[in-house]
């Protein structure tokens, strides 16, 4: 007994159905899910933050990956300036500054992240408040652009 070929309309299913296997997601379309734009940041011992400045949209989440590249620790702290006037305030009460939602403090040679969402339009700061750090000139501008 001879086999016949499959008839046409069968064999058309039987491709679609092995390219719809072979798609990514199993063959159905899923939303593209982005997560925040990550921005990296590094710090030196030369009091200073690479890049200075930063320009985010209002409500944008974006997380920061905070390297130190220096043999002291640094910090990398977000706040307008009454905030950082407090940081400050806090570090020199021999105190340490809160990372929490403003940002991390980094060990020497060492990397954090944290995502940070920017709720309105503006200008903000980040400082490094160990002694002598923001006085030293290690502050970046982050503008917040509606």
């Amino acid at each position: 007994m001879l086999s016949r070929p499959p008839s046409r309309p069968l064999l058309v299913i039987s491709i679609a159905v092995a390219l719809a296997a072979c798609a990514p997601g199993g063959g159905g379309a899923s939303p593209s899910v982005e997560g925040p734009r990550s921005v990296q940041v590094q710090m030196t011992d030369d009091l200073r933050f690479a890049p200075a400045t930063y320009t985010v949209q209002a409500g944008e989440t974006v997380r920061f990956e905070v390297k130190n590249a220096g043999q002291a620790v640094h910090e990398f702290l977000i706040g307008d300036v009454a905030a950082q006037d407090a940081f400050e305030m806090q570090m020199s009460g021999g105190g340490m500054t809160e990372d929490g939602d403003a940002g991390v403090s980094v060990e020497p040679g060492q990397t954090e992240t944290f995502e940070y969402t920017f709720a309105g339009a503006g200008e903000l700061l980040a400082g490094c408040h160990q002694p002598g750090h923001y006085a030293g000139g290690m502050v970046a501008t982050i503008t917040v652009e509606s």
